[in-house]
């Protein structure tokens, strides 16, 4: 189920405000952070055999283009603490690790970062589009 939700998630990067709110619908709230950044808010119900039915939230950040045009190059995922080792061992299976608790998919290039705060699961994925250092060996 969980590998469903990623794949659902990490569609909106790369795609403009107008696509997420004809394909998820008129957000919970919206707004612009401190940074300047405009994003859109989503209260998803969702229901997991670890925590049962709660509302997900979701936090769709953007970035203007030159064109005018606003893109998702990020978002957050708050769940319960509960769902931390659930989203923990797939992240593991199916998804290159870069760091502690971070992985990346390279073939999409987005990164995830997941953290326990203040009680609950938060998940942090953006759009990495930079190369990929390469080690060269002398045999």
């Amino acid at each position: 189920m969980f590998l469903f939700l990623i794949s659902k998630a990490e569609a909106q990067i790369l795609q403009t405000q107008s696509e997420v709110i004809e394909e998820y619908g008129e957000p919970f709230s919206s707004g612009v952070t401190k940074k300047g950044e405009n994003y859109l808010f989503y209260k998803i119900p969702i229901t997991t055999s670890t925590s049962g039915t709660y509302n997900q939230g979701k936090v769709l950040y953007f970035k203007t283009g030159d064109d005018g045009t606003e893109t998702c190059y990020k978002f957050k995922v708050i769940e319960p603490k509960s769902e931390t080792a659930t989203n923990e061992a797939s992240f593991s299976r199916h998804l290159v690790e870069v760091g502690e608790r971070e992985w990346k998919d390279h073939a999409k290039g987005i990164v995830y970062k997941l953290e326990e705060v203040k009680g609950v699961c938060k998940i942090t994925a953006w759009y990495d589009n930079s190369v990929d250092l390469v080690k060269v060996y002398k045999f």
